[in-house]
């Protein structure tokens, strides 16, 4: 890339305005939050936070486990969501509505839920408030 940027000094400011998540940053930043196995992944139970917060850190597992290939996919149900979160099914019902209006989540064509791009830098700067 930074061959490129010195060939086409345009490709740099691009790539400064195109969002794309770096997959090593957002592990580091969600070290202590969330650990990813190969069986799935698994929120801290100490972990005091909202039905709204909590799912957007469990699609961000989800999304962080396919990117380091430990999952098969990105998305999850809502059973998955309040197993993992720890939360009952209909708490997590009720939140998808205002998640996907507010643009941080988009349902797929299985049923499941993912986080959209704008839902991953909401959550980094939830990581952040939660990590302090």
């Amino acid at each position: 890339v930074k061959f490129l940027t010195q060939i086409y000094p345009n490709l740099e400011i691009l790539r400064k305005i195109v969002y794309t998540p770096d997959i090593v940053k957002l592990v580091e930043k969600v070290e202590g939050l969330v650990e990813i196995t190969s069986d799935g992944f698994i929120l801290l139970s100490d972990l005091d936070a909202p039905a709204r917060d909590a799912i957007s850190l469990a699609l961000l597992g989800a999304y962080l486990g396919k990117a380091l290939g430990k999952l098969p996919k990105d998305a999850l149900s809502t059973r998955s969501l309040a197993r993992i979160v720890g939360k009952a099914r209909k708490t997590i019902s009720n939140e998808m509505p205002r998640l996907i209006s507010d643009g941080l989540i988009e349902r797929t064509s299985e049923g499941e839920y993912r986080l959209t791009t704008l839902g991953i830098r909401r959550t980094e700067s939830l990581i952040e408030q939660y990590k302090t």
